[in-house]
């Protein structure tokens, strides 16, 4: 409210009346809306126009264009006393600041726009620092440049890079593991025996399947809600972070997309196991991984298909694959 500041009545009522009818002020109001709020039989232009020059003298009102259309927007008394406070270049730089949003606005595009010198502008954002009515954050796109917002904003994904993203710099650690743990989550629900230990002779049953009629797949929902009741990830993440690491792993042909968002994973990723999960040695199942290499290097497409005819070494054959590449 501002009963605290030195204001007629007229100007109050119509202030007070904005910041009610609007979220916090928020609203933004046109020449004819505010002129018919003020109390009064028929008031001109000129009452308006006076009564709007008070608030602003107490810096209670501010003007936004919006579609080439000039409109007035209500202040809050807190933040119209914090401005009170501050010389007339301090709050010129605070107000291009306060524009930028979650955004934020880079110290040179503020010297640009406001043309001030440049020991101006850094005195300005010195003072106002220091004051925590703005701060400085790192931006991942542009991580040369100081950028400063609003001191009690987050930043947008933009800035900050979102959760892969810790103090302005890549998280590969934390991404790999969550990387593992979304294969693992969806491994398990994929293959019932897929990290059983094999048996001494090589021989295992870690590539048996679901029968067909059992959802042998995992959403995007679920792999997030697994995630956040085990509370392995200290930011929020969402099903588009999951998505995206979902696509990683379909990349590395860990994942296949069954549909949209749902996935589920690949006999060759847990053929690529070395060993048990539990840790305990697996020489058997090592040797069973070696001699399916071996089996592999031997492998000739010649032995099944004869359409094409063989060169000197099967090695030295560009198949489509390789051209398309």
């Amino acid at each position: 409210m501002s009963e605290g500041m030195e204001l007629s009545d007229v100007a109050r009522e119509l202030h007070s009346h904005m910041i009610k009818s609007g979220a916090n002020g928020s609203r933004l109001y046109t020449q004819k809306e505010l002129q018919d709020k003020i109390p009064g039989n028929n008031p001109t232009l000129a009452d308006l126009m006076l009564i709007v020059q008070e608030l602003l003298d107490k810096n209670l009102i501010k003007l936004v264009k919006q579609n080439n259309e000039l409109k007035f927007q209500a202040v809050d008394v807190q933040e119209a006393a914090k401005k009170s406070t501050m010389t007339n270049e301090e709050s010129l730089v605070y107000s291009y600041i306060e524009a930028s949003g979650r955004e934020g606005i880079w110290s040179k595009t503020i010297k640009a726009r406001t043309n001030l010198h440049q020991h101006v502008v850094l005195k300005c954002l010195k003072s106002l620092e220091s004051q925590r009515y703005v701060k400085s954050v790192k931006s991942v796109k542009y991580p040369t440049r100081k950028i400063y917002m609003l001191y009690h904003l987050q930043p947008s994904v933009e800035v900050t890079g979102g959760p892969w993203f810790t103090e302005g710099e890549l998280d590969v650690e934390f991404i790999n593991s969550l990387l593992t743990i979304v294969w693992r989550f969806v491994a398990q629900n994929s293959f019932p025996n897929g990290f059983q230990t094999t048996t001494s002779n090589g021989e295992g049953n870690k590539n048996s399947q679901y029968a067909p009629h059992v959802r042998s797949y995992s959403t995007a929902q679920e792999i997030l809600d697994f995630i956040s009741a085990a509370g392995v990830a200290n930011v929020e993440l969402s099903t588009a972070n999951i998505r995206s690491l979902c696509t990683v792993l379909v990349y590395d042909d860990r994942l296949e997309e069954v549909e949209f968002d749902c996935y589920r994973a690949t006999l060759t990723s847990l053929a690529q196991l070395s060993g048990p999960v539990d840790g305990g040695v697996d020489n058997g199942g090592l040797a069973h991984k070696n001699k399916m290499i071996d089996e592999m290097d031997e492998f000739s497409i010649f032995d099944y298909h004869s359409t094409m005819g063989p060169t000197e070494s099967d090695k030295e054959a560009v198949y489509f694959d390789e051209w398309a590449l």
